[in-house]
């Protein structure tokens, strides 16, 4: 309110009217009028601008001065979390803000959404990929990744004792909310990280793993991403040595009968030939020792493995590197280049296994650390 005395004289008026463009209503809070009906306050301010012969601005103005520019910047913001006011500030009115808003196809928030919006620590943003972006997560999810409901936020969370996996996460997740990640001790692998996401709502399509039947009408490059996701997760490729030279071989492992028959049915649907074999293998997960089965599908001809590398969107940056050496055979390859890349191979797997052992190390002795604070 500052020196702004009531009943106001022409200048203030005017110069809050006029110069800073302040509705009646909020002139009426600069005075500090209060009464038991806002409106009467600002009837009071309408007719001292009158009295003192101040034109009333045209309704439509500020409309017809808002720019697409400014509107990007409201959706944005109120997708973000703020209010209508907030956004509106001094230079216009939470109605106008509000009615380019809805122009543009947004949805008006109710309170509880609001309030939660507003004490939320960490701003998370609807996704905005692609259906090849959504196709990969999908397939990913069928991996380690996991998501919960967490209040009105999806919550996904990966363990790993992979560092690239961990950037993996923070590539896919960070642009949507805030990326947390810790140490934790693992009876399988003695230690590992976890790393975890809050998502708004629109994450939801991972809550669930996508039945495999529905996998059957995808189109060839939806499902190409899709099955990049569940490489990038449970997948691998290997060098096997057959006599004189190296063969590229790619498998992909899981133990969902009905997602392995699918993927094989469409790997062969797009003309390559995959197998798909079974075994039984040992566990001993939380003191329970038992068996389960495992699948795995594989790719075994030499052009077959490559195409598929080729045409599979990896993510993955250690699996990225195993192509890149892989796509380098030739099956006719002799010679010094028959020599190098299996040199380089084992120089890459060296390379792999000395992170992991170092980021394993790491989580180790954070959690020494934290048990003896």
């Amino acid at each position: 309110m500052g020196d702004l005395k009531w009943p106001p004289d022409e200048i203030d008026l005017r110069r809050l009217y006029c110069d800073r463009r302040l509705s009646a209503a909020k002139i009426a809070a600069e005075y500090g009028l209060k009464y038991p009906n806002p409106k009467s306050g600002e009837t009071l301010v309408l007719y001292h601008l009158k009295r003192f012969g101040i034109a009333r601005r045209d309704r439509a103005e500020h409309i017809r001065k808002v720019s697409p520019t400014m509107v990007d910047e409201w959706v944005r913001r109120y997708e973000a979390g703020e209010s209508l006011r907030q956004i509106a500030g001094a230079e216009v009115n939470a109605e106008t803000v509000w009615d380019h808003l809805r122009r543009r196809g947004v949805r008006l928030r109710n309170k509880v959404d609001a309030q939660i919006a507003a004490v939320t620590k960490y701003s998370r943003h609807p996704f905005v990929g692609s259906r090849l972006d959504k196709a990969y997560m999908i397939g990913l999810r069928y991996g380690d990744l996991s998501a919960v409901r967490h209040g009105r936020a999806v919550r996904v969370r990966l363990s790993t004792t992979h560092p690239a996996m961990g950037d993996l996460f923070e590539q896919l997740f960070s642009p949507y909310g805030h990326v947390s990640k810790y140490p934790r001790a693992a009876k399988l692998v003695g230690y590992e990280w976890s790393l975890e996401c809050d998502l708004d709502t629109s994450f939801e399509f991972l809550l669930n793993k996508v039945d495999p039947s529905k996998l059957k009408p995808l189109l060839r490059n939806e499902f190409l991403s899709f099955l990049a996701g569940i490489f990038d997760a449970e997948g691998s490729v290997v060098l096997h040595r057959k006599r004189a030279r190296h063969d590229p071989e790619v498998y992909l492992t899981n133990g969902d009968v009905e997602l392995l028959d699918c993927v094989s049915t469409k790997l062969g649907q797009l003309g390559y030939h995959a197998l798909v074999r079974w075994r039984r293998q040992p566990t001993n997960r939380g003191g329970v020792v038992g068996h389960s089965k495992i699948g795995r599908v594989e790719i075994l001809r030499f052009r077959e493995a490559q195409r598929l590398l080729r045409a599979l969107p990896i993510k993955h940056a250690e699996k990225r590197a195993k192509r890149r050496l892989a796509l380098e055979l030739d099956y006719r390859m002799r010679g010094e280049g028959a020599i190098r890349i299996p040199q380089e191979w084992r120089a890459l797997t060296g390379e792999i296994r000395k992170r992991t052992a170092e980021f394993i190390a790491l989580a180790r002795a954070e959690v020494e650390k934290r048990g003896q604070n």
